[in-house]
C-alpha cells in the first residue's frame, strides 16, 4: 500500500477590505465570502472525485479536511447574511 505524504493544511483566511474612506465595502465581502465558499466546495468535489478514482496521491484524510474547510466557509458566508439581514431588520424597526 502507497501512502500518500502529509501535507500542511492551507488556512482559510478571510479579511473585510476597507475602502480609503475608512468604510466597510459590505458588496466585497459578501462577494468574496461567496467566493470563497465556491472555490472551497470546488476543492471538496475534486478531492472527493479523485480518490474516488484511485489517485494515489489523494488520502481519505485529504478528503475529509477539504470537506470541512468547505462546509466552514458555507457556513460562514450564511452566518454573514444572517447577521446582515438581521442588522438591517433592526435599522427598519428602529422608531425616529
Amino acid at each position: 500500500m502507497n501512502l500518500a505524504p502529509i501535507t500542511a493544511p492551507t488556512p482559510v483566511t478571510t479579511t473585510v477590505e476597507r475602502p480609503a474612506t475608512g468604510k466597510v465595502d459590505l458588496a466585497g465581502t459578501f462577494g468574496k465570502a461567496l467566493e470563497d465558499a465556491r472555490g472551497a466546495e470546488h476543492q471538496a468535489t475534486s478531492a472527493a472525485e479523485r480518490f474516488a478514482n484511485d489517485d494515489p496521491s489523494m488520502g481519505i484524510h485529504e478528503v475529509v479536511i477539504a470537506s470541512e474547510k468547505a462546509n466552514i466557509a458555507v457556513r460562514y458566508a450564511t452566518t454573514l447574511k444572517n447577521k446582515a439581514l438581521e442588522a438591517y431588520r433592526e435599522l427598519m424597526n428602529t422608531q425616529v
